[in-house]
This record gives C-alpha cells, sequence and structure tokens, in this order.
C-alpha cells in the first residue's frame, strides 16, 4: 500500500479587485447630455424633442392639445384616440354633463 503525506499550509489568500467602468447611469435628469432642464416646474412632464435631439420639460396642456391636433401615426386620424375619449366619457359620467343634459 502506498503511502501519502498530506500537508496543510496557511490560509490561502485571495485579492479582491473592484473595478469600474462601463456606462455610467446619471442618478438625475439634469445629469443627462440630452436633457434640457428649463421651464424647471413640478407639473411638467419629460417629452423629446425631435427638433433639438434633447429631452424637455414640456406643460402637460401641450401635450394634450398637440394630440388633439397632430395627425398620428395613422395617416388621416387627427385628434385623440377613440378608447381615450370613450374612457374619459365613462369617467366622468354623471360628474360632468359635457353633453347638455338629457331631454
Amino acid at each position: 500500500m502506498a503511502e501519502f503525506n498530506i500537508k496543510l499550509s496557511s490560509k490561502p489568500k485571495f485579492k479582491v479587485v473592484a473595478t469600474t467602468g462601463g456606462v455610467q447611469v446619471p442618478a438625475r435628469f439634469q445629469d443627462l447630455i440630452d436633457f434640457d432642464p428649463t421651464n424647471k416646474n413640478d407639473k411638467y412632464v419629460i417629452m423629446y424633442n425631435g427638433a433639438t435631439g434633447k429631452y424637455q420639460l414640456v406643460n402637460p396642456d401641450e401635450v394634450l392639445n398637440a394630440a388633439a391636433a397632430t395627425e398620428t401615426l395613422q395617416p388621416g386620424l387627427v385628434g385623440f384616440a377613440t378608447a381615450f375619449l370613450d374612457r374619459v366619457d365613462i369617467d366622468l359620467d354623471n360628474r360632468i354633463d359635457l353633453d347638455a343634459g338629457t331631454f
């Protein structure tokens, strides 16, 4: 039978290296290169402006007005989507009488 000698050495030494790199995600919109912080307001929404190539803060009223007046992805269709109008009709039914009442 063969003899084996087993010897335990000291604890193994590990080397931990922390590396950083790659894409860093900004913590705030103001830190983005393609963000225009003009018109800061708590009630504004973020929208992409194709003309400037930047995201910007926009008054939600402007977004709704643009949605009502701009042709959508479907040629010839201008205005709010029917599903949106149906939802508003249901939500506002018996709260605000927009159709001059019933006769």
